[in-house]
């Protein structure tokens, strides 16, 4: 890259804090679609309320295998552990019960994470200059 068009890392940056990534993946029958998306949309709010929570999204996949998926983000394993016994997860619960077929539920704890650093560290390595 040009010294001009090289981007300033400084602004977007951001701490790297282990953290913990809950993925449930539900695959609804057409009937019962809907209602998996208004129980997960009813406790969106409330989990982006608890301690600990860096995110709680919901994405409506579509395609060969329509599914509905649940992303949170846990700053600590204390933080999950509480949601996991409280009654926003419960009704979480209720909504995988919907599932058509087997659900996928994963917690992944990650420890480190990069972003555009890694872009830009591999698309200009060192001594290398981009026009």
């Amino acid at each position: 890259m040009s010294p001009k068009a090289t981007l300033s890392l400084a602004r977007f940056e951001q701490p790297t804090i282990p953290m913990i990534i809950g993925t449930v993946r539900i695959l609804p029958p057409p009937n019962r679609h809907v209602a998996v998306l208004e129980i997960l949309r009813s406790v969106q709010g409330p989990v982006r309320a608890q301690p600990g929570c860096a995110a709680c999204d919901i994405l409506d996949e579509q395609g060969p295998e329509t599914a509905i998926v649940l992303l949170e983000r846990w700053e600590t394993e204390e933080a999950l552990e509480t949601h996991l016994r409280s009654e926003a997860y419960r009704r979480i619960l209720g909504a995988i019960e919907l599932s058509g077929g087997q659900p996928d539920i994963r917690f992944e704890h990650v420890s480190s994470s990069e972003g555009l650093e890694l872009v830009e560290r591999l698309r200009n390595p060192k001594g290398r200059s981009e026009s």
